[in-house]
């Protein structure tokens, strides 16, 4: 045991809580928790008031372990070196497992104690105790369940993780816009079977049912039983390894990267437009914090959106306008990367900051916005109407290659050179604010767009006029320079 503890409190002195400290994901738990338990607290019996505030820790708890907190149910990197100590494997092992149930009992508590300290008046300090302690035995549960999917999908998994991330994403943003009306459903729900039995909050709150834990208490037990063989038993996978930058996605968009790179890339950021292009979307890091935005304009869909109503036509028409809403958070993550140390070989080149400033910002249009613009310009036509999407399409992508314009700020970290959690920028002090401006914005200019914009004729002339800008300025320097 005093090799275990010794094990256990390097770890968390040291790399676990020294690089991967989750303290926006503890404070956001605090919050959310608090401020929802506030307002559901005098409309829900015990039961109904269990299963939401268990529900709080299981989706904000799923969102850190797929992104920041991954690393966790990886094996150590240092294991090798660590291995040559006088310790056991048996030691490591349990001083891995104790580590990672340390971080996720403190992250789980976040929302578990305000829930605890806000619940009805009928709960006594016991069933509030047992709430506290089954929420985050059913953290560790959702560790297990990652812990043996890793494990399963084995290498080439990342792909898996990153959809999951996405879903689980767009079910807490859902769940936040829906779950409050669900609250009446809640209030009368005595006992758990059918469709309720698939929702783990269910079953470990089954203990307050007033009919009984019935099957929902059976299913926790056997959950519980079988994340403690997981994590006492199932390997650790290995750190991810290097992925292939040929993806099917940049083959399909290799056209569309020739094109900017002869008519709109210049020589000399060729360079710096190859190495953002080709490395950003490789950074596990970076796809699993920006790649589940893509699914949150679909919210406007699932709000119901109508293209034979006005209002549901303007919803389609604030969708074509949406990506550029959050570019923002996806700029301020563009410095990251999991290998910080090579960028030796772009500080060493023979490119000055601003070229490789204008590398990168034309990387990005192609290779993050155009797909996105694309799809979602393909996704417009089809459910809400051709005219629509024609008439507003090439105004929203004047819009977005504007945005990131005005938004690229030169001379600040550099791409690639920061790992996820020591990204401390000038967008992190004002990142709320700058969303909320840049989401008003894109607002006002889709429903002008869609207010005023004539035909088609009027966007697609627009956008050839900044293309042709962009052309001439790219062919206007290059002259210059063989002059």
């Amino acid at each position: 045991m005093n090799r275990i503890h010794s094990l256990v409190r390097a770890q968390l002195s040291g790399e676990v809580l020294g690089e991967r400290t989750p303290v926006a994901a503890v404070a956001l738990q605090v919050v959310v928790a608090a401020l929802l338990c506030a307002v559901v607290r005098a409309d829900l019996p015990p039961y109904g008031y269990a299963v939401f505030a268990l529900s709080i820790p299981l989706a904000l708890t799923t969102v850190p372990l797929l992104g920041e907190l991954a690393p966790l149910l990886r094996a150590d990197r240092a294991a090798e070196w660590v291995g040559a100590l006088p310790v056991t494997p048996r030691d490591l092992r349990l001083a891995r497992v104790a580590t990672l149930l340390s971080i996720l009992g403190m992250l789980a508590l976040a929302s578990l104690v305000p829930a605890a300290l806000l619940a009805p008046g009928s709960m006594d300090l016991g069933s509030r105790a047992a709430m506290v302690g089954l929420g985050v035995v059913q953290t560790w549960c959702v560790a297990a369940a990652l812990l043996l999917l890793q494990v399963v999908l084995g290498k080439g998994g990342d792909a898996v993780l990153v959809t999951l991330q996405t879903i689980v994403f767009l079910g807490v943003m859902v769940g936040m816009l829906v779950g409050l009306r669900s609250l009446p459903i809640l209030a009368e729900l005595e006992t758990a079977d059918g469709a309720w039995l698939a929702l783990p909050p269910i079953w470990f709150a089954s203990v307050f049912a007033p009919g009984g834990a019935g099957t929902a208490g059976v299913i926790a037990a056997a959950v519980a039983v079988g994340s403690a063989v997981v994590l006492a038993a199932a390997p650790f996978p290995p750190p991810p390894e290097a992925r292939s930058t040929r993806s099917a996605l940049s083959i399909l968009l290799t056209p569309a990267r020739r094109v900017a790179e002869f008519v709109w890339v210049r020589d000399a950021e060729r360079g710096p437009f190859a190495f953002v292009y080709d490395g950003l979307p490789a950074e596990r890091d970076f796809v699993l914090r920006t790649y589940p935005l893509v699914a949150a304009p679909l919210l406007l869909l699932l709000l119901g959106a109508d293209p034979s109503t006005t209002e549901g036509e303007g919803l389609f028409a604030l969708l074509l306008f949406a990506p550029a809403a959050y570019l923002p958070f996806v700029l301020m993550h563009v410095p990251t990367t999991a290998t910080p140390e090579a960028r030796w070989m772009v500080d060493t080149a023979p490119v000055d900051d601003g070229t490789e400033d204008r590398g990168a910002l034309k990387a990005i249009a192609v290779r993050l916005l155009l797909p996105l613009y694309v799809g979602i310009g393909a996704l417009v036509y089809t459910l809400a109407s051709p005219a629509l999407a024609l008439r507003l399409w090439p105004v929203a992508v004047v819009a977005g290659l504007a945005t990131l314009r005005l938004l690229y700020r030169p001379g600040g970290e550099r791409p690639l050179s920061t790992r996820a959690n020591d990204l401390v920028s000038a967008w992190s002090d004002g990142l709320g604010g700058l969303l909320i401006a840049v989401a008003v914005a894109m607002t006002l200019i889709a429903v002008a767009a869609w207010r005023t914009v004539p035909s088609p004729a009027f966007g697609w002339a627009l956008l050839a006029g900044v293309v042709a800008v962009e052309v001439i300025a790219r062919g206007r320097v290059t002259n210059r320079r063989a002059a």
